[in-house]
């Protein structure tokens, strides 16, 4: 039961966010016995986090989350731009109440018009207290100073106004505080002695004991990610209370080898290492230990096993114990009787109370010992040690333990799926059907580790619950992200450059034209309210020139540029005279940076410089009629020219300065699509499925495509594709899909080889096919926009992104 509290310690902990102050102004409000402070950094992307983990997504509609939200059902309602702390606390034996803590702002509470709240004022000692009741909930507010106070207690609100101004915080509290790493979004300050009666309440047939005397004091940093569940952070003990932490004080921590013998079917095990046993037990004189560097509790097949590790397989243990009665053989390898009852008892306190020695075998340098019960279980065991299919060897052991330290003072290591049963039997029974029902076969292991730093009093904590990532098989396409926004996606998603990392990250708006940026590990890393639904895409910039990329985004009211952290870059935002009607063309023409916009309104045109300046040498100011497509660029054979569609068919080819550079013979019945350089000439397609060229003389040629009036075409300088009812032509051949409504095809050019994409939006089918017209391995894939499609993340396989189910976005690997 010990590795139960161990691991109810890493999910408890899993729940919060860090940040780093330098003082304590909200922590005085708070309870100093309290049984959780989970201090919240930012408490939007807190909540973004927590709606993104695939795992707690997985969580349907469970009792415990519905307990878990109707809790904190005010807290939904507010809105903090500032660091914020929760409490959870026991008012008396098994009852728990929740104090929050932030500064107050005049938008802090939002309350809309279904939360149907009732509100009435309470004086306590010359204080006002705001009773707020929504449904069958009450809370209680009380501000001062600046400070907001709310809690699902009168009593706890009432104590923290006589006791705020004069609140004495612990040294010890102080010392782990100042460790709080400020870039995670919360944090977990807990002391151990006051989480076990919460633990208690929330899993009641579980042992706390280890728990309540692990510690002294615990400050875990929360990292919450799509795939992953982690938390670091320091644990402090203190010799004069005989904390279980204390027994690894002067000891130092070594490397963790016992999954050699551990079958890959274990439920959980826990591994002490040090460099001496003395000085883990100095009470204790034994030298058979001598050489001993770890020793690992372990259960599998229903029984429970001991292993000890020695340096190296001559050692004084070995030598003894192998001169014992030999009881069986399996695989020509021994197994003994041991004929000391004593042997090792109480000799690994107070970390492993429970040590069968009945029976035992020597496997090189590890010496597993059990009881007469499991015998077959051990012959087992030596089989898969001698065949190596131990754990160690398995790939998702490996893959998960690159996320640990190579060196632990003590390493507790649970198969979920093995464990869920264990687990689900330790809860409220209410809870029990619902723990044992949850999927959780992409998340193989959740590991707590502690690193002791030898001669203090603390050690350095570690925990990890993260997706199963294992290579998939080759030509095989897998999901790699899954991120749920807010509202409903609303644009298509697309990569950009993160100018840090070099590597890719995701930008999207949705229907509520709230703009999102989200990383490689599925976070998202900041939201920008804007104005409007965003026109075309989303440009990059260099603005100034230094190698920092910005954003450059157009609504039909505002032209954006947006830095790395989302904020405005001077002289933007700037306003539309009154409509943009197509995105804000970007023009670099000798790739110097000295960029050229173009803002296009209805028939009218400005171009400005990046200082939006307007540029007085660009004569040309727009047409008679509105234009069709935004205005491009081009550089052919040295000279630049620029092109503007009109919707009558006239085309404008002009050179940087806005005069005519070709003048087309005639004009054009323009189809949607926009002009391309395909073989030297100007290209487009009319409304009759003509594929139109023109050269530099404005002379105009014309081509049958395959194709009638509602067709697509998109092309590169060599490579042409066309799209018509359900077929799709690359090149010289044709792809015939299922009738549908699709996305507009795209090319994209990657490590020189061409990809042609397109997507089925109503069957929500994703193609993916070569320049021969070959559908690339794995697809369709699922997704309901058009994609992008690039080197997402630091391996070299490509990754692509679109939209998934209404309010989600998906990334997918090719293998």
């Amino acid at each position: 039961m010990q590795r139960i509290l161990i691991l109810l310690l890493t999910i408890l902990s899993i729940g919060c966010t860090t940040e780093t102050p330098k003082e304590y102004s909200l922590v005085a409000y708070v309870p100093q016995n309290a049984a959780a402070i989970v201090q919240i950094q930012n408490f939007e992307s807190f909540r973004s986090e927590l709606k993104n983990n695939k795992l707690l997504k997985s969580f349907r509609k469970p009792s415990f989350k519905k307990d878990f939200n109707d809790f904190l059902n005010y807290l939904q309602y507010l809105k903090p731009n500032s660091k914020s702390i929760l409490s959870i606390n026991e008012l008396e034996k098994g009852n728990f109440e929740y104090l929050f803590v932030t500064k107050f702002h005049p938008d802090l509470i939002a309350l809309d018009s279904l939360a149907k709240a009732t509100t009435e004022k309470i004086t306590y000692e010359g204080n006002s207290i705001t009773k707020t009741t929504l449904g069958d909930r009450v809370n209680y507010t009380f501000i001062t100073d600046s400070i907001f106070v709310n809690s699902s207690s009168e009593v706890l609100i009432e104590n923290c106004i006589r006791s705020y101004e004069k609140a004495a915080i612990s040294e010890t509290f102080k010392k782990v505080y100042t460790t709080i790493d400020e870039t995670k979004s919360a944090t977990l300050l807990a002391n151990p002695k006051y989480v076990a009666p919460l633990l208690k309440k929330l899993f009641p047939n579980a042992a706390t004991d280890i728990v309540s005397n692990f510690g002294e004091q615990a400050a875990l940093d929360i990292s919450i990610l799509p795939d992953e569940l982690s938390f670091t952070g320091i644990v402090t003990a203190n010799d004069s209370l005989s904390h279980t932490l204390s027994s690894l004080n002067n000891t130092m921590p070594r490397e963790y080898k016992m999954a050699k013998v551990i079958p890959p079917f274990f439920e959980h095990f826990t591994s002490i290492t040090f460099d001496a046993y003395e000085k883990f037990h100095p009470e204790t004189k034994n030298s058979l230990l001598d050489a001993l560097e770890e020793v690992t509790s372990f259960k599998f097949n229903g029984g429970t096993f001991t292993g000890l590790r020695f340096i190296s397989p001559s050692n004084e243990s070995v030598t003894q114990l192998t001169a014992n009665t030999e009881y069986s053989t399996v695989r020509n390898t021994k197994v003994y009787k041991n004929e000391d009852a004593s042997l090792f008892k109480d000799h690994f306190s107070p970390f492993i109370k429970d040590f069968s020695n009945e029976f035992y075998v020597v496997l090189d340098e590890y010496i597993v010992f059990t009881d007469g019960d499991n015998l077959r279980n051990l012959a087992m065991l030596i089989g898969m040690y001698k065949d190596e299919q131990t754990l160690f060897y398995q790939k998702n052991y490996q893959e998960a333990i690159k996320n640990l330290s190579d060196e632990s003072s003590l390493l507790t290591f649970v198969n979920l799926e093995n464990f869920k049963k264990t687990f689900a039997e330790s809860a409220k029974k209410s809870y029990q059907k619902e723990i044992s029902s949850i999927n959780i076969s992409e998340y193989p292991f959740a590991a707590l580790q502690f690193i002791n730093e030898k001669g203090s009093n603390y050690a350095h904590v570690h925990g990890i619950l993260k997706r199963n990532t294992t290579k998939p098989s080759k030509n095989t396409v897998s999901q790699a992200l899954n991120v749920v926004l807010d509202n409903p996606v609303a644009t298509d998603p697309q990569f950009v450059k993160n100018h840090i990392t070099k590597r890719k990250e995701i930008v999207v708006q949705d229907d509520q034209n709230v703009l999102y940026l989200i990383s490689t590990a599925g976070k998202i890393l900041w939201k920008k309210q804007l104005d409007g639904p965003i026109l075309g895409k989303v440009s990059q910039i260099d603005l100034y020139k230094n190698g920092r990329l910005q954003l450059a985004v157009t609504t039909p009211q505002t032209f954006y540029v947006l830095d790395r952290n989302g904020k405005d870059v001077k002289p933007y935002p700037t306003k539309a005279t009154s409509t943009y009607t197509q995105p804000v063309a970007i023009f670099d023409y000798d790739k110097s940076k000295n960029y050229r916009f173009v803002f296009t309104e209805g028939n009218k045109v400005a171009m400005r410089d990046k200082k939006g300046k307007t540029v007085s040498g660009f004569k040309f100011s727009g047409a008679e009629n509105d234009f069709i497509n935004p205005p491009q660029h081009f550089r052919v054979r040295s000279k630049d020219y620029i092109t503007f569609q009109e919707s009558n068919g006239k085309l404008h080819i002009l050179s940087r300065t806005g005069k005519p550079r070709i003048t087309p013979k005639k004009n054009i019945q323009f189809s949607n699509n926009t002009i391309y350089i395909h073989n030297n000439l100007f290209t487009t397609s009319d409304r009759n499925g003509n594929l139109i060229q023109v050269d530099g003389k404005g002379q105009i040629q014309q081509t049958k495509l395959p194709v009638e009036e509602s067709h697509d075409v998109v092309m590169t300088s060599k490579t042409l594709v066309s799209f018509f009812e359900n077929k799709l032509r690359i090149k010289d051949k044709t792809v015939e899909l299922d009738f549908g409504s699709y996305s507009k095809p795209n090319i994209f050019i990657i490590r020189n080889k061409i990809y042609v994409t397109i997507t089925d939006k109503d069957a929500q089918k994703v193609y993916l096919f070569d320049s021969n017209a070959k559908p690339i391995a794995g697809f369709p894939a699922f997704g309901s926009s058009a994609i992008d499609l690039g080197n997402f993340d630091k391996d070299n396989k490509l990754e692509l992104v679109t939209k998934g189910e209404n309010n989600t976005v998906l990334v997918y690997k090719l293998n």
